[in-house]
């Protein structure tokens, strides 16, 4: 019996020094899985990849506008964060979002990456190290972001203006570092100086824009007309005037039947040369009656679809306008039409409004 015990005592010392050092095991293997998972983490964060993985996640339509605003993205002075995230909502609801590194900027020390929707490439995002972790990896965050390198497809926002005009994109004044051109002269002022100061146009280029601009302008007080062409650019026109117009329509008229009219010798000359000062009256002392094969014969006309438009008040004492009208002959054998188009520029002189230059469009 004392044998017994003294094995069973043995084999009970024996079990608890197996259990004690299998929980130091299972001990030492929790700490290692601790150990091995923070360790893990921090390889994981310290990793680029896996914070643009954050980064890529807030570009959707939803969160585009949060990223711009929390990470102070500024890409031009013209354009605030809400106009860059509407424009990039549609971009990426085109396809799906994705990243790689950008050859020949990406390196170990400074990340950089170029975010696509589908196939297009839409910005570049630069990570920059937030200090080290426990365990001596980098703590990446967002550096930079930046646009302009992928809107190379958008044009140039260029913008003519007349001269003293104050030009507004999106809100925001254009000021004059952004004027390329000053007090250019154009048609159809180019042959007045003679008589008034030659209206002129300011030209500005600001680069390109992520987003369509809205882009207004005042001159004097007035609202003016803002128009848009692929090859020009932006146009800012001289306002209108609704007076001047309607005390002006029926000399402008006048002065367009009487032009009609000697072209198909049923005028005279030298009354359509009264209303005319300096260019307008050279040019129509020189030319002949275009159409003079009618000369002797028997014929009518008559003016239809009469129009003025375009109707542009430089100055007190100068303004221009288009004018078109169908002058339609009739010489009882046959018929004709002429379509008439012409740009009229006048001039005060004395007190009343000459036409000084003409333009057959």
């Amino acid at each position: 019996m004392p044998r017994n015990n003294k094995r069973k005592k043995k084999l009970s010392i024996f079990k608890k020094f197996l259990c004690i050092y299998c929980g130091i095991l299972l001990l030492a293997g929790v700490i290692t899985l601790i150990m091995l998972h923070s360790l893990l983490k921090d390889y994981e964060e310290g990793m680029p990849s896996g914070t643009m993985d954050k980064i890529v996640n807030q570009f959707t339509p939803d969160g585009i506008g949060k990223l711009l605003s929390d990470n102070d993205v500024k890409v031009n002075e013209f354009e605030t964060n809400d106009t860059i995230a509407a424009y990039f909502t549609d971009k990426l609801n085109d396809g799906t979002v994705s990243y790689k590194k950008k050859a020949g900027e990406y390196s170990e020390k400074t990340p950089v990456y170029v975010v696509y929707a589908g196939d297009t490439p839409i910005a570049k995002v630069e990570l920059e190290s937030a200090g080290k972790n426990a365990h001596k990896f980098n703590k990446w965050t967002l550096g930079t972001i930046s646009f302009g390198d992928f809107t190379k497809n958008l044009a140039e926002v260029k913008i003519t203006a007349p001269t003293g005009a104050d030009v507004y994109i999106n809100g925001v004044q254009v000021t004059d570092t952004y004027k390329t051109e000053s007090e250019v002269k154009f048609a159809p002022c180019l042959h007045v100086s003679d008589y008034v100061t030659v209206p002129t146009n300011d030209v500005y280029d600001v680069g390109q824009l992520i987003a369509k601009p809205d882009i207004t302008a005042k001159l004097n007080g007035k609202d003016l007309t803002v128009d848009y062409d692929k090859k020009t650019g932006y146009t800012i026109y001289y306002p209108s005037d609704d007076e001047l117009y309607k005390s002006m329509e029926s000399r402008i008229y006048t002065i367009a039947e009487q032009y009609g009219a000697y072209i198909i010798n049923r005028g005279s000359l030298s009354k359509l040369s009264s209303y005319m000062v300096g260019t307008a009256a050279e040019y129509v002392s020189d030319i002949p009656a275009i159409w003079a094969y009618l000369w002797g014969k028997s014929y009518t006309y008559q003016f239809n679809n009469e129009s003025i438009t375009n109707f542009r008040k430089y100055s007190d004492k100068c303004f221009s306008c288009d004018v078109y009208y169908d002058l339609y002959v009739d010489y009882k054998t046959g018929n004709t039409t002429y379509k008439t188009s012409l740009t009229y520029t006048f001039v005060k002189q004395n007190g009343t409004w000459m036409l000084a230059d003409f333009l057959i469009n």
